[in-house]
């Protein structure tokens, strides 16, 4: 079984690439692992390294890598350097005389395919076959040059198979290649530092497996840069192919490995802190001896969290800079930011508060200074020597350069008054726009762009009027909607207010600043809706009055008409319910009125018939108090005196019946005695 390794690194190239100083350095650290006894066993013969190849040389040595192999052979291919895609997305890596036509379109001759290396690969015997690209994807071409790439490469499309193991640096085509202030690339740096520290061993079993590697280079690259992701791709046994060995050190070698092991973000954690402790017991080890060990290990991710802080703080306070408000679009940037330098929100948090505050004093200061500048030049025009001499002690109290007084002084002298006139045009010019329509149309956009360039106002000049009316409008258009919410809650869209109601809703739209046009036109509005509701409110109870006027109780066919009539006139169960309510018991209070008369009228005439003067009148008090009109009463006792005096009728000739019957049987006795009486004679 044999180990061979073709190890190629390119770092200069042709006009239109940028130059990549590590990746030399990469293949020589890869190379010097490889080539250690106690860790890659690696022959010397059997390592090929190429520095700045050119394409026919890497395409050779990539095929004598391949051909002519045995099946246990292990076969490693390193790579270093550019990766480019052409416009059909297929890899290729950038050799030294790689080249590019003046429209960013790539010279596929000048370099070499991945589908050549896959076919290579194929051919080979050998089923342990271990492929490393470190390729910087985003390509990095010189200024007037581009590259077709959409942001994603298939690596295990293009260089999978059977008993392969593809690692790669990243699949995204934007990421850091380099990090200033280190010799290798982010990725490869990793990889030599997990075979010689040892640490890459996640199993303790003294062999680095390719899966083992992966997962210790991709944890630590993405802490550094989140934006990569170290990918690997392997079939069957490419995963546990044994690339090299753990080196057998001293105890400080032993405990720098687990140094390694317990770093997390440039630190090590509280678990981590109380196992080293132990470790450095178990190994013998001084307490200075293991501190100065640890501070050796951690320095490079101490160096490297510090200068992140600083390319953060300088990028925040240029922003500040530039302008004195962070925007919702320089939030995203600095969050993009932020991710790519892997910090998180704890470590930017007080560099943005001791930036932000410094920046504050100092913008306060030259604040102070401009008022008190301004207010002396309205004062007296050139200034006079006295006025100069305190404006001089106030620019010492605020510590103040000279060029920031220049600055001021420059500006508001010369420039102020032009600028804030010409604020003030375009305020009104956007103001007037937004008056007649609100959003702005995109050729009232466009209008307003040409009369800011007219101007020679900048979008960062025109963006607070912009966006002070435009918060404004927004503010009085909430106001405006919360005013026709308290008229709606009042009116409920049915009635209109009454005059205490009228008076709140009056103070309401004063406190908010509502304009009366823009009040009466949001009433006007819901009156003619409560107009409407209050037609269709009157038809329906007119209708409702009129039938039950016709009959009462109501049929259910009569009910189902109206039931018709208040669904066409949009009236709510409630509506309904209060229309006739009233109605039926006023018709009931009616009806129990009119008894009420009818009895005492009956009772009346049964007392005395015909009615006395006295009984008259003690009849329309009585009539009076139930509210009952005369024609009502007049046809109720008109009723009720032809029924009394059917009644009486019928009674008289009841008695007349009775009384001739009475005399029938009087006379019949009579006569019977007259009988008996001339029997007797």
């Amino acid at each position: 079984m044999a180990k061979l390794a073709l190890l190629i690194g390119v770092s200069e190239y042709e006009p239109g690439l940028n130059p990549l100083p590590s990746a030399v350095r990469d293949v020589e650290a890869v190379c010097e692992v490889l080539l250690h006894p106690e860790m890659g066993e690696f022959a010397a013969s059997d390592i090929l390294l190429l520095k700045n190849p050119e394409r026919q040389a890497v395409e050779m040595a990539i095929e004598m890598l391949f051909s002519n192999r045995h099946k246990d052979d292990l076969l490693l291919l390193y790579f270093s350097g550019h990766g480019i895609k052409d416009d059909r997305g297929r890899l290729y890596l950038a050799t030294h005389n790689t080249s590019k036509t003046p429209q960013g379109e790539l010279i596929r001759s000048t370099s070499v395919s991945a589908n050549f290396i896959h076919d290579r690969m194929i051919e080979s015997r050998s089923r342990r076959q271990v492929v490393i690209l470190d390729s910087c994807f985003s390509g990095a071409f010189a200024e007037g040059m581009s590259a077709k790439d959409d942001g994603t490469i298939d690596i295990r499309e293009q260089l999978g198979g059977e008993g392969r193991a593809v690692l790669t640096s990243s699949t995204s085509t934007q990421y850091s290649f380099e990090q200033e202030g280190q010799d290798l690339s982010i990725y490869t740096r990793f990889l030599v530092e997990g075979i010689k520290s040892g640490e890459a061993d996640r199993d303790q079993d003294e062999f680095i497996s390719i899966d083992e590697l992966h997962e210790y280079a991709s944890q630590k690259v993405r802490e550094l840069q989140p934006a990569m992701k170290p990918e690997i791709y392997a079939i069957r046994e490419g995963f546990k192919i044994r690339l090299t060995k753990v080196a057998p050190g001293d105890p400080r070698q032993r405990y720098r490995k687990e140094v390694a092991r317990f770093i997390h973000r440039g630190e090590i954690s509280l678990v981590g802190r109380r196992t080293l402790d132990y470790q450095r017991t178990r190994l013998g080890l001084e307490t200075t001896e293991a501190k100065a060990i640890e501070d050796e290990v951690l320095e490079p991710y101490r160096k490297e969290f510090r200068e992140k802080l600083q390319q953060y703080q300088q990028v925040f306070t240029e922003l500040l800079e530039r302008d004195d408000t962070i925007t919702d679009s320089d939030r995203h940037d600095l969050q993009n930011l932020q991710q790519i330098l892997g910090l998180r929100n704890e470590d930017t948090m007080p560099i943005e508060a001791q930036v932000t505050a410094r920046f504050k004093t100092h913008q306060q200061n030259l604040q102070t200074y401009e008022q008190a500048f301004t207010t002396a030049l309205r004062q007296e025009f050139p200034l006079s020597a006295a006025n100069r001499d305190r404006l001089r002690q106030t620019q010492q109290q605020l510590e103040l350069a000279d060029r920031d007084i220049a600055a001021i002084e420059s500006q508001i002298t010369a420039e102020v008054e032009a600028y804030h006139q010409k604020l003030q045009d375009y305020q009104r010019l956007f103001f007037t726009a937004t008056q007649q329509e609100y959003p702005l149309s995109k050729a009232t956009r466009n209008n307003l762009r040409q009369q800011q360039q007219r101007l020679g106002l900048t979008d960062v000049d025109v963006a607070p009027i912009e966006a002070q009316i435009t918060t404004q409008i927004e503010s009085y258009h909430q106001k405006l909607q919360q005013y026709e919410q308290a008229f709606v809650k009042a009116t409920q869209r049915q009635h209109y207010p009454d005059e205490v109601t009228r008076k709140q809703l009056q103070q309401t739209w004063q406190t908010l600043g509502l304009s009366e046009g823009d009040v009466g036109a949001i009433e006007r509005r819901i009156n003619a809706e409560i107009a409407t509701h209050q037609a269709n409110f009157r038809q329906y109870e007119q209708e409702f009055t009129e039938a039950v006027q016709q009959e009462y109780p109501l049929s259910a066919f009569k009910r189902s008409q109206l039931t018709q009539r208040h669904q066409a006139l949009n009236l709510t169960a409630r509506n309904v319910t209060a229309i006739e309510n009233p109605i039926i018991a006023a018709i009931e209070e009616h009806r129990q009125k009119l008894q009420q008369y009818e009895d005492v009228f009956r009772e009346s005439i049964q007392f005395e018939y015909p009615l006395s003067d006295t009984t008259c009148e003690e009849l329309q008090r009585f009539q009076r108090i139930l509210e009952l009109n005369d024609a009502e009463t007049s046809a109720l006792e008109a009723i009720i005196i032809q029924s009394y005096s059917q009644a009486e009728y019928r009674k008289q000739q009841d008695k007349i019946r009775q009384q001739q019957e009475a005399d029938k049987q009087q006379q019949e006795a009579v006569r019977l005695k007259q009988q008996e009486a001339e029997k007797q004679r």
